[in-house]
């Protein structure tokens, strides 16, 4: 178990880098919108904390996406004036402001989603409008082992401790914009245009996460582990496909 719990993510994480280094930094950061640790972390929490305790971590990765949405966007406009480690700062004090105020929240699955679904809404209408970047995705010799280690220093970190979180706190900080810091941060350092390209194509692919949250948070309430991520996981490939869709199309 140790060792499918460490191997997992990592392997997620080395599929998804190969296809964006493919498409480009607008698919990269849009595949980055999918639950890279989410998932894993909730799969592991179903089998060791119990259905229930994941049900409920689930709805706090609902709620967290909206402090993940908050850091791209506060990070795609201070990149436009600041250097990547002062961005970086900003981004990550959005993020912890918006995931502290979220703690308490205490709403039903389904109201979390909408509040998901309009703040990604507005929260993609507001990003700010740059060129087309042709940058590639190959951003650093170290990319790919930082990822893939930070991949499985999350999720041995958060099912460590998860206990003593409790539910709601384990599910909103699996949504800690790990690689998104990594991925915007090495196309920063090339060109600004890059970054923001990237950080939209991740809240566009945020939808993807939203509806797989939804449906596992609903799902293990009813339903064998095995067939709740099951049905959550084609529930949400629809949506990954429809979220490409429209940033093909909004450029």
């Amino acid at each position: 178990m140790l060792l499918f719990k460490i191997a997992l993510a990592p392997v997620l994480i080395y599929a998804v880098t190969l296809a964006g280094r493919r498409w480009g930094p607008s698919v990269a950061g849009w595949l980055l919108g999918l639950p890279l640790t989410s998932f894993p972390v909730l799969l592991f929490l179903s089998l060791e904390q119990g259905t229930q305790f994941a049900s409920h971590a689930a709805r706090g990765s609902l709620l967290g996406l909206l402090a993940w949405a908050t850091f791209n966007i506060v990070y795609a406009y201070a990149c436009l004036k600041l250097n990547w480690w002062q961005s970086t700062l900003i981004g990550w004090a959005a993020y912890f402001a918006v995931a502290a105020a979220l703690l308490p929240v205490s709403i039903t699955a389904i109201w979390a989603f909408v509040a998901a679904i309009l703040t990604l809404a507005v929260i993609l209408i507001a990003f700010p409008r740059v060129r087309h970047s042709q940058t590639s995705s190959t951003l650093g010799k170290y990319d790919m082992w930082v990822r893939m280690a930070s991949a499985s220093a999350m999720v041995f970190l958060i099912t460590s401790i998860a206990e003593a979180l409790g539910p709601t706190a384990s599910g909103l900080f699996t949504t800690f914009p790990t690689y998104s810091t990594i991925l915007a941060v090495f196309s920063h350092r090339e060109e600004e245009a890059a970054a923001v390209n990237i950080l939209k194509g991740v809240t566009a692919g945020l939808y993807t996460s939203a509806t797989f949250f939804l449906a596992v948070c609903i799902g293990l309430l009813h339903w064998h582990p095995a067939l709740s991520f099951t049905v959550a996981l084609s529930s949400a490939a629809p949506v990954q496909a429809a979220s490409l869709v429209y940033l093909r199309r909004s450029g």
